[in-house]
């Protein structure tokens, strides 16, 4: 029996000449394993978004059998969560599906136990690695218990540990009777499907049994490729040290010791060197430590030459112009490269990604694949010419050419005399390296390069200490607020975190309400006391509640200058001085003194609160204190997912400025950021890209919660 039929499909997207599918036409069996397989850009992601309902066909038709829910996991994993906090995000789709409170925190703990990420479920998704965000989208769907699972590269970025364990869960899922339809380029993950649907250039290129597709070497070799060649052992003996660490430690959050720590580790000219270790050990911090997008705490980088570059593993918000030759010359033309060598530039470092200049040059860059994405980024990276370059999972989601592609062009860029660093999940890729360096936990636990003596031998003249990037602080600053805007439970509660959610919103209310009634200056005065007082409980630093109240005093005492203008004066009272209309009065003066002591107390509520009361704690008090309108029959849920969007939104967007902000430093967009006037121009650039991503994001995010079964 079918459970999905596809017959003529036709569909492309607008302002694209070109069809993404044409005439598809296809049967998929109830509780069968289909694997969707083609080259980057082919249209299976496409194919995957119309089966789904998010996008319309122009033509032909999707029937999908009654009662089957179907759910997707997004080839980009930021774009499927909804909630700032692991546990709530999982528990969306469940209440949306109107599970007892009991069923959804079973499922809950279910699905976080599948993809062993239950020790995290109150930590805030912003705060994991993109390998660990994919496992977090991934339990978020399983605890819907859909009939039809979607995958589309669900496993790209996660270590092979993890890869092994979430494929066999899907192994059982369909043994349980399920429909599995995964998108891949993968052998291994093709070899657990029955059926394979091949599709190239929109069309329909196979459509059979995988036995009869394994049969055909040139379709196997095509879309799954070949391991990478072991690389033969290199000497490192009087290589020039470009990249030297000693002793550095960086920690993202001090509560959760995230980060890399006693990292003594030397990069050598003309070398090829891996990073390996499973998601979130540490691989991305330690490349943006050495490009000096983070500070170290403690410990030194010695450097040969200029800064390194970097090519994030977020190929998405590495992009922000908005065509795809466009944002390869940003970096170029940031460093004096003009006219014809300019244009030759862009030509060439596309066409060495693996992403010809004549077919992509003028393509804009959100109409591109993950895949396509991914390479064009690191097309920008290489037009920056830089003697160390490094590569966070430059190949993740690329199709088996383009690995194959970029991975050459890496040797290549090595043979050059470049160091070359990359982080990689994939076995024959850190044996292509010339070194492969495993990090666990945050620390360097094995490196190919015994010979440790080839540190002190090795040439490292005029090597100079390498100071982090002018934005750095810029961007550490950002980060803290993503994790003050969504931050995890704490272990230490404090006294008013002790109170239930639904009081502690109501204490606040009250308070909140009294400070902005109160008139009279000794009520003010009173108003401010309690405040204070709610915002020690509370856990705030007073502090920091100073240090706030002082930054704010000078837009206070310039509002009282128009309180004293418009403020009437009491008859007959003392006037202080008189110049026209201006006059100064007891009165006056206690008014505007009442308007300051409010105003702080008022900052003191709001500072209380929202350090005492996380986004899950609101959530839970919302729900009970506006359950009469519920039982009206009010739909208080709108209301409440408004809320929790903007909880998730407002970090998501904070996150993105940060890595807007990454990439235009590495490709110097931002010159220098001394001084206040020099920072407000450096955030200028961020501003058009940050709303297209807004926008994308925003997209996104409706696409999850429709996806995730709210109503």
């Amino acid at each position: 029996m079918s459970v999905i039929t596809v017959k003529n499909l036709n569909f492309k997207y607008p302002q694209n000449n070109k069809a993404a599918l044409s005439d598809v036409s296809f049967c998929i069996e109830k509780g069968s394993y289909v694997a969707i397989v083609g080259y980057n850009g082919c249209g299976k992601s496409t194919l995957a978004r119309l089966i789904c309902g998010l996008e319309e066909p122009d033509s032909g038709t999707i029937e999908i059998q009654e009662n089957n829910r179907i759910g997707i996991i997004f080839q980009s994993p930021k774009d499927q969560l909804v909630s700032s906090i692991i546990s709530r995000d999982v528990g969306f789709g469940p209440q949306n599906l109107g599970l007892s409170a009991g069923e959804v925190e079973l499922r809950v703990i279910e699905s976080l136990n599948i993809v062993d990420m239950l020790d995290r479920a109150g930590s805030s998704t912003s705060a994991v690695s993109l390998g660990q965000t994919q496992k977090i989208a991934l339990a978020g769907v399983i605890a819907l218990r859909p009939e039809i699972l979607i995958l589309d590269e669900a496993v790209s970025m996660l270590d092979p540990v993890s890869r092994a364990e979430i494929l066999d869960f899907i192994r059982y899922w369909h043994k349980c009777g399920n429909t599995i339809i995964q998108i891949t380029h993968d052998l291994e993950t093709l070899e657990d499907a029955d059926t394979v649907l091949g599709i190239e250039e929109g069309k329909v290129f196979f459509y059979g049994t995988q036995r009869a597709f394994l049969a055909d070497k040139t379709n196997v070799k095509r879309i799954c490729g070949e391991d990478l060649p072991k690389c033969t052992r290199v000497d490192f003996t009087d290589r020039e040290v470009l990249l030297s660490l000693r002793d550095v430690n960086y920690v993202h959050n001090k509560t959760d010791r995230h980060g890399i720590f006693d990292i003594n580790l030397d990069f050598y000219k003309g070398t090829l060197t891996a990073l390996t270790g499973s998601s979130g050990a540490g691989k991305s911090t330690l490349l943006e430590v050495c490009a000096g997008l983070q500070k170290p705490e403690s410990g030194e980088i010695k450097l040969r030459g200029a800064k390194p570059v970097l090519a994030q593993q977020n190929a998405q918000a590495a992009l922000f112009e908005p065509f795809a030759a466009d944002d390869v010359a940003f970096g170029a033309r940031n460093r004096g490269v003009t006219g014809k060598e300019l244009v030759e530039a862009v030509h060439r470092c596309m066409d060495e990604a693996a992403l010809p200049f004549e077919k992509f040059g003028e393509r804009r860059t959100f109409e591109l694949s993950g895949g396509e994405q991914r390479r064009l980024a690191i097309a920008g990276i290489l037009a920056l010419d830089s003697d160390i370059v490094m590569f966070d999972e430059p190949t993740a989601g690329l199709d088996s050419p383009s690995r194959t592609e970029v991975m050459n062009l890496l040797r290549r860029l090595a043979d050059e005399g470049k160091t070359v660093i990359f982080s990689t999940h994939k076995r024959d890729e850190a044996d292509f390296a010339d070194r492969e360096v495993v990090i666990k936990d945050g620390r360097v636990i094995e490196d190919s390069l015994k010979d440790k003596a080839l540190a002190d031998s090795a040439k490292s003249e005029e090597a100079c200490i390498m100071e982090p990037a002018e934005s750095a602080g810029l961007i550490a600053g950002l980060k803290k607020l993503s994790m003050g805007l969504s931050r995890s439970r704490r272990n230490k509660k404090s006294p008013v975190e002790k109170i239930t959610p639904a009081l502690r919103i109501l204490l606040f209310t009250a308070l909140f309400a009294f400070a902005l009634a109160a008139r009279p200056f000794w009520l003010c005065a009173v108003a401010l006391v309690v405040a204070v007082i709610y915002c020690k409980l509370s856990g705030y630093p007073l502090r920091n509640l100073l240090a706030t109240s002082l930054k704010i005093l000078p837009f206070l005492l310039f509002f009282s200058i128009f309180q004293i203008v418009f403020h009437p004066a009491l008859p007959d009272e003392v006037h202080f001085t008189t110049w026209r209309w201006f006059t100064v009065t007891p009165s006056k003066l206690l008014f505007c003194l009442a308007s300051i002591l409010r105003t702080n107390a008022a900052l003191a509520c709001i500072s209380g609160f929202f350090v005492s009361t996380p986004e899950y704690d609101l959530m839970d008090g919302l729900n009970i204190l506006l359950t009469p309108l519920r039982l009206c029959h009010v739909p208080v849920r709108y209301f409440i997912l408004i809320i929790e969007i903007i909880f998730r939104f407002i970090p998501l967007l904070v996150d993105e400025a940060v890595s807007i902000l990454k990439t235009q430093t590495i490709r110097g967009g931002l010159g220098t950021v001394k001084g206040k006037l020099a920072k407000i121009r450096a955030v200028l650039p961020l501003i058009i890209p940050l709303i297209i991503q807004s926008i994308k994001r925003s997209e996104a995010l409706a696409d999850a919660i429709t996806m995730r079964c709210f109503k």
